[in-house]
């Protein structure tokens, strides 16, 4: 695993290479609740290994999801599967409403930078998962030129620190 750069304190977002679909556990979110952005080809990856990853990032707080690159539509679906199954069953990772859920998108056939763009700009966590979600994590799996436009997007992007974006009600 290859930590490129951490932007707590300075902007609050961190981006992480990783070598294989495992969620990297040195990563520190400093309010508990973060937005999720992986880039990554995972057409020859498991439905078991995707959906370790995502219930590890569920657990470290995950409350929003974009995937983006080959099979992302796939990974979104494993990615909604882990997170309808928890509703259904030990509801582990809800919200303060009723109405509350991991939201989660897929970006098939946009070019990197539109799908960081959404990510930086357009995520928002429905209302009971919104306090503590101003962190954003992008990941990238293997490549280490995915890795190095989305370092250098999210520096360019204008991202808040705080809560954010306040609920439009």
């Amino acid at each position: 695993m290859l930590f490129c750069k951490s932007m707590a304190g300075k902007k609050p977002f961190s981006v992480v290479q990783i070598n294989s679909l495992r969620w990297p556990a040195d990563i520190q979110i400093p309010n508990g609740r973060f937005r999720l952005f992986v880039a990554a080809d995972v057409t020859g990856l498991s439905t078991k290994l995707i959906s370790e990853f995502a219930v590890a990032a569920l657990k470290s707080g995950m409350v929003y999801f974009c995937a983006w690159g080959p099979g992302c539509e796939r990974f979104h679906d494993i990615v909604d599967e882990v997170v309808v199954e928890d509703e259904i069953g030990q509801r582990l990772f809800t919200g303060k409403n009723e109405s509350d859920t991991i939201m989660t998108t897929w970006h098939c056939g946009e070019p990197l930078g539109e799908a960081l763009d959404f990510f930086a700009n357009l995520t928002c966590p429905t209302m009971g998962f919104e306090a503590n979600s101003n962190f954003w994590v992008a990941v990238s799996l293997t490549d280490a030129a995915w890795t190095h436009e989305i370092q250098e997007r999210l520096e360019q992007a204008n991202l808040p620190v705080g809560d954010w974006p306040p609920h439009v009600r």
